[in-house]
């Protein structure tokens, strides 16, 4: 398992960091929570300490803000400050559980890129072997002849006579009707010959295999093939391998924005809980009257319920984007997703003074993808946005505007994020979508590759452009045909 080394300075200003968070919460009278700012030292730790120091330093954490509770406020019960205590060890539990996750989820990706490095060393070693056989088939008599590597391709031992009924024996039943065609298409000769499929081996192993023949005439004008067959197994599992990393990557990058958003997610889950409490106050009184007022009462639990389905679908999102799964590509609606990932960032773009415009298309019809890794693509590109303006001088805050749009331009649906930031220098434009290039300090270099990753899978394209005073962002995927006919056929409807 990869080792993280310890920095004594970073350390060390994490602890006086801490230190100076406990000594603000129990000595002084301030009406915020304060003990929220742990998530900070605890965010800060991640990349400095290993996972074991991290959880100490939550546990930590929840003591010191219970510790600073019973230093302000003794052992009475006091609700306000009660309150936000249990708000901040909610935050704090919160936060250690992502950057655990984050930690973990990195070690592994660490892991996996070095065992995918010494996966392609052996392939390029049977590269160079080529793994390649040749074969003949005369037409229309159909005798075939194979080299050994061929025979050994297909299974059989290097002396073995070729027929087309070997061919079939070990082909994979699912495959047949393809290689049948093809063998179909060869006696009749019908030209080129390009075919993958797999092979199932007496000993229950599956081969993937790729054939090429051309046609060639004699001097009498019959007809005969000559090919190559291609054992392409190594190949096919390793882009297998690569696109599971490249679930694990996109999934490490949402942990990781996970940790980033855990203030915004305490505060989502914060309000509806306090809408419990203060509905569930209110049913007491108006039960605990002379005249218990039945409606009234009935009234407060309905806003309980709201407020407990709120808080549900709002941990039911988290869960989504923590969980490592295999994308689902469904019919989505952008607006929708839009909207959503307002929803979801409210609490940053709260604390920020800008103003927020979202326009979206009306009619937009839906795309062909999965929910989760193209919200992953939008959180990016809004926080990027937030972030760049972040560092605008404050004499220039009115001027801080963030823009969400949507439209469809020529079988393509289109989302665009634009800010009023710095900008993207010229010498950053090419390279702002290359790995491990990051215009921030502290910055990976990671989450604009896997942007471009995920839009690539899902058939699109994403693309960066200046626009004075800020940049514009956008990716834009084809429109979900089925979807779109469909309102075709509606619409011609009298």
């Amino acid at each position: 398992m990869p080792r993280r080394r310890t920095h004594p300075v970073q350390s060390a200003i994490l602890l006086l960091l801490t230190a100076a968070i406990f000594a603000a919460d129990a000595f002084t009278r301030l009406d915020t929570a304060i003990a929220v700012m742990y998530v900070v030292v605890l965010l800060l730790a991640s990349p400095v300490w290993p996972r074991r120091y991290t959880l100490a330093l939550g546990a930590a954490c929840v003591l010191l803000t219970m510790g600073a509770y019973a230093v302000a406020h003794g052992l009475r019960v006091a609700p306000s400050p009660a309150g936000r205590a249990l708000v901040s060890i909610a935050a704090i539990a919160i936060t250690t559980w992502l950057v655990i996750q984050r930690q973990q989820a990195t070690d592994r990706l660490r892991q996996r890129e070095q065992a995918l490095r010494r996966s392609q060393a052996f392939l390029a070693g049977a590269q160079r072997l080529t793994r390649t056989g040749s074969f003949g088939i005369r037409v229309p008599d159909g005798a075939m002849v194979w080299s050994e590597e061929a025979a050994r391709i297909f299974g059989y031992a290097g002396d073995a006579a070729p027929d087309m009924e070997r061919v079939l024996a070990h082909t994979l039943p699912e495959d047949r009707p393809l290689v049948t065609a093809a063998l179909r298409r060869t006696m009749a000769c019908e030209g080129h010959i390009d075919v993958a499929h797999r092979l199932l081996l007496p000993d229950g192993t599956i081969r993937h295999v790729h054939v090429l023949a051309e046609a060639s005439y004699d001097a009498d004008g019959r007809c005969e093939y000559l090919g190559a067959v291609t054992d392409v197994t190594a190949r096919v599992e390793a882009e297998q391998q690569l696109h599971a990393s490249h679930v694990q990557l996109a999934h490490a990058a949402r942990v990781s924005m996970l940790g980033e958003l855990a203030a915004s997610v305490a505060h989502e889950v914060n309000q509806p809980l306090t809408a419990i409490v203060a509905n569930a106050q209110a049913g007491r009184r108006w039960l605990g009257r002379a005249q218990p007022d039945i409606g009234e009462a009935l009234g407060a639990l309905d806003g309980i319920v709201q407020a407990s389905e709120r808080a549900g679908q709002v941990i039911r999102r988290i869960r989504a984007l923590a969980r490592r799964t295999e994308p689902e590509h469904v019919a989505l609606d952008l607006n929708v997703l839009v909207q959503d990932t307002v929803e979801l960032l409210q609490r940053e773009l709260d604390r920020r003074p800008l103003a927020l415009r979202v326009e979206l298309a009306p009619g937009l019809p839906p795309v062909l993808g999965d929910r989760i890794e193209l919200q992953q693509v939008l959180i990016n590109l809004v926080m990027n946005a937030l972030q760049a303006m972040d560092g605008l001088p404050d004499h220039h805050l009115e001027m801080r505007r963030l823009e969400l749009r949507t439209r469809q331009d020529d079988g393509m649906a289109l989302v665009s994020v634009r800010d009023s930031g710095p900008g993207i220098a010229d010498a950053d434009g090419a390279r702002l979508f290359e790995p491990f290039f990051s215009t921030k300090a502290d910055g990976m270099g990671l989450g604009l590759p896997i942007c471009r990753s995920i839009i690539a899978r899902h058939g699109g394209r994403i693309a960066a452009r200046s626009t004075p005073p800020g940049s514009t962002f956008s990716f834009e995927l084809p429109v979900h045909q089925e979807s779109a006919r469909h309102e075709q056929q509606s619409d011609a409807l009298p």
